[in-house]
């Protein structure tokens, strides 16, 4: 048999078209085919007795259509489990019997854009000498006269391709390009391997286009019609390079070989779901990419898998929910997400608007994001946790209320060095909408090797609540660093937010006869600032006037270990910001 490359796919039994003198596996085709346009849809035990199309949902059953330099066409839906075999003869090509059949299929489920079509040997171009009757059948359907590629013959008559025009009638039907795959063979000028009725007339045999879904009838099928044996050991980097080059479904069968050896490799089963996307399979992807990130719940390419599969679904809010889940892990660019066709359908959403413009994507109007950056580090490394508070229909000039930030799983004790805490508010207009931003940065080091859970976080806003994703961090061995100050010096634990404990430690230091230090915007010199003993740690408070949210004042002395430090950064109009810090008491 000749078969496409899709045939080889585990859940298809025989699929392909067979050879002159060669036995085919048993199936189900019409008693008479009519050269007509007629499409039926068969189970077990049906006998058909006029048509040129069958369609099955019945695993194990066979169908078949018989051609001797007419167009068989094999089609298949992997997600709806529906396949077909098409008898298309210049009648019935001029009467669109693709276009019939795929709207027969569409009460199977079946989705023209996700269809898989073989178009297999027929008489070619060259052969096939026609009269003025089917160059005007073929012209009625229609189509540009480049799918007809008529040309003049040695004898002056025409010569059409059927080929090309039942190319052109499946991507009018809805089928992509890419998922429309010709065997070739010219049946009249190959004696030797295809039957022709053109070439020998009567005496001429038939050759069947053949297929069917895996079933149990397909035990005793020809080995010839068996899908090729899977190497076990085939190797990942195969895989991937086989999928960037195109060939989704020899990517498909490797990484099913391998994970019959290794059913935990998370990352072998998303790049399953990659290979299932590619193929248009959008569900059986998402089924994948979700037991990757059962296995690994830290594997981003799975999160973004998902991103991708649900936008080729149409639901945009999962789509952003995995996106979002990605994008925590610092591994895409703005830049990258912007130019993947896979997401292109997200780019008129304002939440993407609004990442695309300032960097954060959030889930719904309002939502709370945890990011932790880098994701692995060592013993002593500085990682930097972002929880992002926003609101994309908040008025500028709106009403600011306290924020309250609370970990929702206590941390192990001893498994951080806090280093800074950092809470900056903003508000503008980008992605077209007014919104008000809270953002929290938490600098640490880590103290002890292992996996991380951070969060997931409570975040409240007046009578508005949001509960962030849990981040986690990878933690390898390295050195650990000197302990700071005991987190009930810092009120209450270190993540916490800025403007709901800094003031009654500021008031505390005060109290303790401590000063508040202003700092000048326009002063590049250091100031000098004495530390104020306390029972907890000495201490020592800045003010100043921000002009910029992100940048700290020249004037403000540098940081030095094994001081925390916490800050409020607000606009000048809005009130002073503040850098309170903690050391040690040596």
């Amino acid at each position: 048999m000749e078969r496409p490359t899709w045939a080889d796919d585990p859940r298809l039994g025989p699929c392909g078209f067979s050879l002159r003198g060669r036995p085919s596996p048993p199936a189900l085709s019409f008693v008479t085919q009519v050269h007509g346009a007629d499409v039926v849809v068969v189970g077990p035990g049906d006998r058909p007795l006029e048509g040129d199309g069958l369609w099955t949902t019945t695993p194990g059953l066979a169908v078949a259509v018989r051609v001797a330099d007419c167009v068989p066409i094999l089609l298949w839906d992997p997600e709806a489990g529906a396949v077909a075999a098409v008898h298309a003869g210049w009648r019935g090509t001029a009467q669109d019997i693709v276009g019939h059949a795929l709207r027969v299929g569409a009460s199977l489920g079946v989705d023209p854009s996700r269809a898989r079509a073989a178009i297999g040997p027929c008489i070619s171009r060259d052969a096939f000498e026609v009269g003025p009757e089917v160059v005007a059948g073929l012209r009625s359907l229609g189509l540009d006269e480049g799918a007809l590629r008529l040309q003049t013959g040695p004898q002056g008559r025409p010569h059409v391709d059927l080929r090309s025009v039942n190319r052109a009638l499946l991507r009018r039907a809805g089928l992509r390009d890419e998922h429309i795959e010709d065997v070739g063979g010219c049946t009249v000028s190959d004696p030797g391997r295809y039957e022709s009725y053109r070439r020998d007339g009567a005496r001429s045999g038939r050759m069947r286009g053949i297929i069917a879904l895996a079933g149990a009838l397909l035990l005793a099928w020809l080995p010839a019609c068996k899908p090729e044996p899977i190497d076990p050991a085939a190797t990942l980097d195969g895989a991937q390079q086989a999928l960037e080059q195109g060939g989704a479904v020899r990517a498909e069968v490797d990484v099913r070989g391998w994970l019959e050896q290794h059913p935990d490799d998370a990352l072998a089963r998303a790049l399953l779901g990659r290979a299932l996307h590619a193929q248009g399979r959008h569900r059986e992807a998402s089924v994948q990419s979700r037991l990757a990130l059962g296995i690994d719940p830290g594997l981003w390419q799975a999160a973004y898998n998902l991103a991708c599969h649900h936008a080729a679904l149409g639901d945009v809010d999962h789509a952003i929910h995995w996106l979002q889940a990605a994008l925590a892990s610092d591994q895409i660019t703005r830049e990258q997400v912007r130019a993947d066709p896979d997401l292109a359908s997200l780019l008129n959403d304002h939440r993407m608007a609004f990442y695309l413009a300032g960097g954060v994507l959030s889930r719904q109007e309002e939502d709370a994001i945890a990011m932790v950056s880098p994701r692995a580090v060592a013993v002593g490394d500085p990682v930097t946790l972002t929880v992002v508070a926003l609101s994309l229909n908040r008025p500028l000039m709106g009403e600011r209320h306290p924020l309250e930030l609370r970990p929702l799983r206590p941390l192990p004790p001893n498994v951080l060095e806090p280093r800074t805490r950092r809470e900056t508010f903003s508000t503008g207009d980008e992605g077209g909408r007014e919104y008000a931003q809270r953002t929290l940065h938490f600098g640490f080091r880590p103290t002890t090797a292992g996996t991380v859970p951070l969060g997931p976080f409570k975040v409240q806003e007046a009578d508005r609540q949001h509960r962030t994703t849990t981040v986690l961090l990878d933690v390898g061995p390295g050195t650990a660093p000197d302990q700071g100050p005991p987190a009930e010096a810092l009120g209450g634990g270190f993540l916490r937010a800025p403007s709901e404990v800094d003031g009654a430690l500021i008031d505390d230091h005060i109290a303790r006869g401590g000063a508040l230090v202003v700092l000048e915007a326009d002063d590049p010199m250091p100031a000098d600032a004495p530390w104020t003993p306390g029972p907890k740690g000495d201490t020592r408070v800045f003010r100043y006037r921000a002009v910029d949210l992100e940048a700290l004042p020249d004037s403000l002395p540098p940081r030095q270990d094994p001081v925390f430090r916490s800050i409020l950064v607000q606009r000048a109009s809005e009130g002073w910001s503040h850098v309170w810090e903690i050391r040690r008491q040596r």
